[in-house]
């Protein structure tokens, strides 16, 4: 089991429902032992039929009675939790329709203690009622009685699992390992064969893959001297599949030196078991073999060794191989390979005979749009224009045909040839209508005329890309909403519509509640008239207060697979509620708000914030129209929740850095996934790499190694004093210390040096890293929504940016 697969304290003992959890209603088969103890449960109907509102939900760690065992599974302390967990039945013992999910929860925590006897003991508990979870009882016994060594018992476990439900999968890996275990090499065979054939690339493949291996092999091996011409030959057959699978796993891990160790093992030892003949002509690689390694590589940002691979694959190909499809992929990504060492001329050139011998439309937009790429990046925008224009000439239908338009633009401005960056980026909305980058167009068109100080100019220009996003704005969400609004109102106040411009100011507090623009037209509305820009707001919030927002019942929630979902929720099990709801189809782009707000409530209730956020964040929009006010409140606390409460408040306190701070950069950092990891090799909830860790680690006497940076105590302890510093380091301009976050103190400090004299919304935009400056823009949000939902009173204060940075 994954560690987080059970729900952390803080963000249940935050749970709404601090009373007695009820049991699930709405079920269609009984909680209890029998059918008499499911009439008597709460929301019983006359004629037996239950019923259910989803608010009612909540964890069984949420029980006060179960403080302390959520607070040690917040600690790792599965041993302790399962001990309080069993004190607090054995104190008051649960309703007996309920039994069953306490025994449930009892015997994961027992599992992830190690304590396999006991696990098993209470899986059979669960497992002996006839509820929603009977079959995961069932499959958690089995796995139990497997790591006691009691495989006889186990396999009697597994074979009552119903297979018509999303664990399947699993029970049937569990039933091929014990068959494993048991020599059974025939049923384990077919199992994993199965498996590995039932989706395009299940997420356990390297493990399947390798197990399979072995057992192929060790079929093969157990071949009998006498056997007839037919079974040698499937013997044969097997070999070379072992080969294949084995040579898979070593040609697409990059990240485990034991997974290519074993591999490789494998491979050798299927080379051996063949006939000199079909060794010989297996030993080598294919070309295909060579490109999937040198795709991975690639993927996996080990770029030297990439190009290497590539040099070395273009070089074995000859006459028409070299420039067919292979050897043209292979050249698109070993340009890639030069580009990651930042060989940015080589990697332009190494594209030159791809344009010109290449065919297919894709592949040859790739090429001159990477080509053109680092043909700038290498400062020969000259080269760059040539090639973006060559795409859109050829190719004017490929995706990145509107990408080609914007960047032949910034070299033309790079070159000083600013007549033409102004044709081709105005032309824009016309000759791409669909284009997904013509809007960032029109904005860097008009932001350029503000740096010039030609308001008249950028309000129509702000005009057309304001035109463009109507009556969808607020979707864009918290960092762009409002962008084309906010600087057009600037420019009518610059030129003397200095009524139009505020109200337009007033219209967007309204209108886009706490999006990174919507606080600079309201900081620039306070300094102008404070009453109207707190009256824009409280009518707003009133606006918002008057809509309703409920969390509906839906027919998609009395499914069996959806009454599962919430039963593994209730016992922390996040993993398998995930893949419930997966399977279900039902939290996914375009389906019902309802449906994805009910989703989205239980993920929170269970803990679980970054899918919860995800949800609200990612596929639902209908909040961002909304001040947090009245019902809508509840929406916005779930697209901004407080997960690891405790640590933060207790490293707030230590640190003096603000709650929401935090919060902010947390959820833009990591979206609260403590096993984040990035490109960059940053780890965890606040995306911390490890000498940035190692510098505030020591003194406070606490780990800095990768691994520990996982664990949300130490992550968010280390985050704290980062930000604590760099505040420190910024106190005349304390926001500088949320892009000083992001690219490290010194840059923010040459920006504020090379661009003197700016307004703070301009300096912005003008931050040369798109990342950073994309990043300043979504904390800035967040922390103003964090201060406003739960620390009203300092509200005013984190919602007001600065109209201009002191220097």
């Amino acid at each position: 089991m994954k560690g987080a697969a059970l729900t952390l304290a803080a963000a249940l003992l935050a749970c709404s429902a601090e009373r007695q959890p009820a049991p699930a209603r709405a079920l269609p088969t009984p909680l209890g032992l029998d059918a008499a103890a499911s009439t008597s449960a709460p929301g019983a109907k006359p004629d037996g039929s239950l019923s259910f509102s989803i608010e009612e939900f909540a964890p069984l760690l949420a029980d006060p009675s179960l403080a302390g065992a959520a607070e040690a599974v917040e600690r790792g302390a599965a041993a302790e939790a399962a001990r309080l967990v069993e004190a607090a039945m054995a104190k008051q013992p649960p309703p007996r329709a309920a039994v069953p999910r306490w025994q449930y929860l009892l015997a994961r925590l027992r599992e992830q203690a190690g304590q396999a006897k006991a696990a098993a003991a209470s899986y059979e508990l669960a497992a002996s009622a006839r509820w929603p979870l009977t079959g995961y009882a069932l499959l958690g016994a089995g796995r139990a009685l497997v790591r006691a060594g009691r495989l006889d018992d186990a396999l009697g476990r597994l074979q009552r699992v119903p297979l018509d439900q999303p664990i399947a999968d699993e029970t049937r890996l569990l039933m091929a390992e014990v068959a494993s275990r048991k020599q059974d090499f025939d049923l384990a065979i077919a199992t994993w064969r199965a498996h590995l054939a039932s989706a395009d690339e299940p997420t356990d493949w390297v493990d399947v893959s390798l197990r399979l291996s072995e057992a192929l092999l060790g079929r093969a091996q157990r071949l009998a001297p006498g056997a007839d011409t037919s079974a040698r030959a499937r013997a044969l057959e097997e070999i070379e599949e072992a080969l294949s699978l084995a040579r898979r796993v070593r040609l697409r891990n990059v990240g485990s030196a034991g997974v290519t160790t074993r591999a490789t093992r494998l491979e050798e030892r299927a080379l051996g078991a063949l006939p000199p003949a079909n060794r010989d002509r297996l030993r080598l690689l294919t070309p295909e073999d060579h490109l999937e390694r040198v795709r991975v590589l690639v993927a996996g940002r080990l770029h030297q060794r990439a190009d290497e691979v590539a040099h070395e694959l273009l070089q074995s190909l000859g006459g028409k191989q070299r420039w067919a499809e292979l050897g043209c992929e292979t050249s698109v990504l070993r340009s890639k390979a030069l580009a990651g060492q930042r060989a940015w001329g080589r990697a332009a050139d190494s594209l030159s005979e791809v344009i010109r011998r290449c065919r297919g439309d894709d592949l040859r937009a790739r090429a001159l749009y990477l080509a053109g790429k680092y043909a700038a990046a290498d400062g020969r925008h000259m080269q760059a224009v040539a090639l973006y224009g060559k795409l859109e000439k050829e190719i004017p239908g490929h995706r990145l045909a509107d990408d080609a338009r914007l960047r032949a633009a910034f070299s033309y401005y790079e070159l000083g040839v600013e007549a033409r960056f102004t044709e081709l980026l105005t032309r824009m909305p016309e000759d791409y209508p669909e284009g997904d980058m013509v809007l960032d167009g029109v904005f860097r068109l008009a932001l350029r005329r503000i740096e010039k100080g030609d308001w008249s100019g950028a309000a129509s220009v702000l005009d057309r890309g304001a035109t463009l996003v109507q009556g969808r704005d607020s979707a864009r969400g918290t960092e762009l909403s409002g962008r084309e609004r906010y600087f057009r109102a600037r420019a009518w106040i610059a030129t003397g519509e200095k009524k139009r411009g505020l109200d337009e100011y007033a219209a967007i507090i309204g209108e886009l509640p706490l999006s990174y623009y919507m606080l600079h037209a309201y900081s620039r509305l306070v300094e102008a008239d404070p009453f109207r820009a707190q009256r824009a707001r409280d009518e707003a919030a009133r606006r918002a207060a008057e809509q309703p927002f409920t969390f509906a019942h839906r027919p998609e929630f009395d499914q069996p697979g959806f009454l599962r979902a919430m039963e593994l929720l209730r016992a922390g099990d996040i993993d398998a509620a995930k893949r419930e709801i997966q399977v279900l189809g039902i939290a996914r782009r375009g389906a019902a708000p309802e449906i994805l707000w009910g989703v989205t409530l239980l993920y929170a209730r269970a803990g679980a914030a970054k899918l919860s956020h995800g949800i609200a964040r990612g596929l639902l929009t209908d909040w961002l129209a909304r001040w947090p006010a009245g019902d809508w409140a509840r929406a916005w606390e779930l697209a901004f929740p407080r997960p690891h409460r405790h640590i933060v408040q207790r490293e707030t306190r230590r640190t003096g850095v603000p709650e929401w701070l935090v919060y902010g950069v947390m959820r833009e950092e990591s979206a609260f996934d403590a096993d984040a990891v990035s490109p960059a090799d940053a780890h965890g909830l606040m995306q911390l790499i490890v000498p940035t860790a190692r510098l505030y680690a020591r003194p406070a006497g606490l780990p800095f190694d990768s691994r520990s940076l996982k664990r949300p105590a130490v992550n968010i302890a280390l985050g704290c004093r980062a930000l604590a510093s760099l505040r420190q380091e910024f106190t005349t301009n304390p926001v500088l210390a949320i892009p000083g976050y992001n690219a490290g103190p010194g840059r923010p400090r040459r920006w504020l040096r090379e661009l003197p004299r700016l307004d703070f919304d301009i300096w912005v935009e003008l931050i040369p890293f798109r990342e950073t400056r994309r990043y300043t823009k979504r904390v800035l949000a967040s922390r103003a929504a964090y201060a406003y939902l739960y620390d009203r009173e300092i509200a005013d204060e984190v919602m007001a940016l600065p109209l201009r940075l002191q220097y």
